[in-house]
């Protein structure tokens, strides 16, 4: 099993390669499969379909922002989805990786099924705080920043960066 699982994760690596290079609409099941050196049918082997690749992409893509969210928690569910969701730092291939992401999910509509699931979740781990309200308002101000920095919509830098999540974390922990 474990040379299967390499091979699924190889595939899931070439796919976000092709969508870092080329973007959303180049990820097609010809290219993830040339890009990990594979046949067309090793790749729909491991997934049946693009929609199933690309749920593959997603669910990881929830889990490590997940994780990250925890990371950066430090006791307070709704500061560390504000901190997980500052990209500053980020590498250029990374934001690449996201648009992508974002990009599919709109061109692939079912796939956002699972990552509403998931935000969901999320919320209601914000209403469980002492200010459902106020740590709402600070996720959904890191979703705004999180989105001006992918799209490139003058985010903020600088002192002003700094300040503004230094508002958000303090509303989420109020």
């Amino acid at each position: 099993m474990p040379a299967a699982t390499d091979t699924r994760r190889r595939l899931l690596d070439a796919a976000t390669a092709v969508v870092r290079r080329a973007g959303a609409r180049a990820l097609t099941l010809d290219a993830v499969a040339a890009e990990a050196g594979v046949s067309k049918g090793g790749l729909l082997y491991h997934f049946k379909a693009k929609r199933d690749l690309l749920e593959a992409m997603l669910e990881g893509w929830l889990e490590e922002f997940g994780a990250e969210i925890e990371a950066k928690s430090e006791g307070n569910f709704a500061a560390g989805y504000v901190r997980a969701s500052d990209m500053s730092g980020w590498a250029a291939a990374d934001r690449a990786t996201e648009f992508g992401l974002l990009a599919a999910m709109v061109d692939e509509p079912g796939t956002l099924e699972r990552v509403r699931e998931r935000y969901a979740e999320w919320q209601s781990r914000l209403t469980a705080a002492d200010d459902p309200a106020q740590a709402t308002l600070a996720r959904l101000a890191a979703d705004g920043l999180w989105l001006a920095d992918l799209l490139g919509l003058a985010p903020p830098s600088g002192d002003l960066r700094a300040s503004v999540i230094e508002r958000m974390i303090d509303l989420a922990v109020d």
